[in-house]
This record gives C-alpha cells, structure tokens and sequence, in this order.
C-alpha cells in the first residue's frame, strides 16, 4: 500500500546509467556521429525484510525545459520522487530525452529555445501572484516566493534546460528513443509523463503497445488540437500529439482528416475543448485501446482549465480505461504544474502509487 512517509534512512538500491536509441548521421564530409540517443538511470530498490517488490517498472519522463534530475532531488533539497517511487517497490527509470540533459545535441539537429525567468515565475513557481487563470489564487504549495532570488528558484531555474524548437522533431526522436527503452527492458512497464513529456507515453505506446501496461499523464499536452500558454494557440494537430500517432481510420492530413467540434466547458472557470465532432465516427487511437489511463490534475494550475478535455478526447478516441485525478478530490490541496516539486509532492505520489495499487502490481 502506498505511504504518505518515507523512512528517514537511505532507500538501498542498485543504480546503473546506459543510453539507448539513436542513428550514425554522416555530415557534407562524410563523417559520422551519433544522434538522437537517451541518457536512463536505472534504479533496482534492494530485497529488504519486510519491504514489497513491484512487477511492474516505472518510466518518469521529464516536460519541455527540464530533465531526469527533477525526479532524484526536488529544489528546495529534498528527496524527489524516484526516492519516493523505490521506497515502494518500484525499479525506476528516469530519462532525459533526446537533445536534453545528458542526451546530446548536434547543430543539425535543430534550433534551441530557452524560457525566460518571467516564464517560469507566471506560469510555474509564483502563480498566486503572477497566474492570470481563475484557478491561480489557490496556489500555496511551491516553497518559498518563486521569485527570483529566492533560492528555492534559482535552484529550479538554474536547472532548466534548452528544448529543441521543433516540436514534431523533438517528439519523434523521443518516441524512437523511449521505444528502445522499452525493447531493452523487455516487459511491460508504467509511463509518467510530465506537461509536454506528457505526449511522450502516447507514441511510444503506439508503437509498443504489449510493453505498456498504464500511462499516468501528469497534465500533458493540451487541450486537443491547441497549446495554452504565454504565447496560446494552435498546436497538437493530432489531437494529443505533435507527432503522427495511429488512428483508424487513418490520419494523413491531419488539417483535412479531423472533423472537429467545440464542447462548452461544465463550469464558468474552465476552458471550452475541441474534440472530434460525432459525426463522422471519431477516429480511434487504436494502440491505446487497451492500456490504462491516469490523468493527473493540480487544482491551482493553468491545466486545470481544460484537461477534462483531454480525458473526454482520449475516451472519445476509443481508449477504454481513462481515469481523471483532480487532487482536490482527494483532499490535496494547493498544487500547480510542477505538484511533483511541491512541498507536499508525496501525498500526490501516493495517491498514484493508490491508483497503480487498484490494478495489482506487486510480486
């Protein structure tokens, strides 16, 4: 059963570091490097008396600007949730995607963008201040100010990291990446995926459906077909992702294939969705149909405007078993977009260790 506390002692485990994935391009002199590979750390928690092993291995998957150091150790110093995650039982994986972190980068590869301080305090760190969506006032749960110069901030922000401007390239390359993963591991494992890692676990299932077994989406891209931002708009043309994902019928135009239709939003304070219109019977993400779905949601972000839609498009889409974790209903209280950061960053994971543990996944 999941715990709210961890132990005060170090968690014994076994760790290894390995890259997989990526391509030999040769440049104008023909001359070859590697690109496109992934740094993982593995994580194995030791056989303890008393302590419960789980079958089922699990992928954190960092969001856009970040990498797989925000799961070992959260900004204000303490222990992360790989930490939290192997005091459970669970053989963690924590990656940093393509062109991130530790998986380089080539010039060829694309132009790079960074986020400005400004960025990260709005829509991050000092919401109640700064968010300008309904739900931003509620925000209580980020330690200290999120403002610059506090130092729980620069910690944070000092750790962000260039992203690939392409999004469709930066997906792809994560799809294939993850994928080998995958391939490597050799059995079914969970994916979390985090803001726009959280498009990650949709393609790599589709290409690997028989070595996922559930997908937590901690508030992924959305809403279906646009992007809510500094800078809003359209995005997503296949709905959850940037990158071609499989439907049936077919995708090949995803401007022309899609029939859309607006759904009003359940309540003043959210967002109206697009999602496929009725009629002509909605294509169906056919790879997902089977795997299990959580989407998570924190009460005080700008997600939880519109991630309902995402939950309605997915179940639209033919995939059978989406649930919707809105924290609030759980009696957590407070969080943003990074909840896996958050003072109370446990009480969150545990309710999704409650989740996982709904479907059996101890040895």
């Amino acid at each position: 059963m999941a715990d709210n506390k961890r132990g005060s002692k170090p968690i014994l485990h076994q760790r290894e570091v390995f890259y997989v994935g990526g391509q030999y391009v040769a440049d104008s002199k023909g001359k070859y490097t590697l690109q496109g590979q992934m740094y993982v750390e593995r994580f194995i928690p030791e056989e303890v008396e008393g302590s419960t092993r789980r079958s089922d291995p699990i992928i954190f998957i960092h969001g856009s600007t970040r990498s797989g150091t925000d799961w070992l150790t959260k900004p204000d110093g303490q222990p992360g949730w790989a930490s939290y995650f192997l005091s459970q039982g669970f053989e963690c994986y924590l990656v940093d995607l393509p062109f991130r972190g530790r998986s380089p980068w080539f010039p060829g590869n694309g132009t790079m963008i960074a986020h400005s301080a400004e960025f990260i305090e709005i829509m991050f760190t000092a919401c109640k201040e700064l968010g300008t969506w309904p739900q931003a006032k509620q925000h209580t749960q980020w330690p200290g100010s999120g403002r610059m110069g506090d130092p729980v901030f620069d910690q944070f922000y000092a750790s962000g990291l260039q992203i690939l401007s392409d999004n469709v390239a930066q997906e792809k390359a994560s799809q294939a990446a993850c994928a080998a993963l995958l391939d490597r591991i050799g059995k079914p494992v969970i994916l979390v995926g985090h803001s726009a890692g959280g498009s990650i676990p949709w393609l790599t299932a589709d290409i690997r459906p028989h070595l996922v077994k559930m997908i937590i989406a901690m508030e992924p891209t959305g809403p279906p077909f646009f992007k809510v931002g500094i800078k809003s708009g359209s995005s997503a043309p296949y709905g959850v992702t940037n990158a071609p994902i499989t439907y049936d019928p077919p995708v090949t135009n995803p401007d022309e294939d899609f029939v859309k239709s607006v759904v009003s939003a359940p309540s003043p304070e959210l967002m109206d969705c697009v999602i496929q219109a009725k009629k002509p019977m909605p294509r169906q993400l056919v790879n997902l149909t089977d795997i299990r779905v959580l989407v998570v949601t924190a009460p005080a972000s700008y997600h939880s405007q519109y991630d309902w839609g995402n939950v309605l498009y997915l179940r639209q889409a033919g995939v059978k078993d989406v649930e919707h974790l809105k924290l609030e209903e759980k009696g957590i209280f407070g969080n943003g977009h990074m909840m896996h950061m958050e003072k109370n960053s446990d009480e969150v994971a545990a309710e999704i260790v409650r989740w996982i543990d709904g479907y059996g996944s101890t040895e």
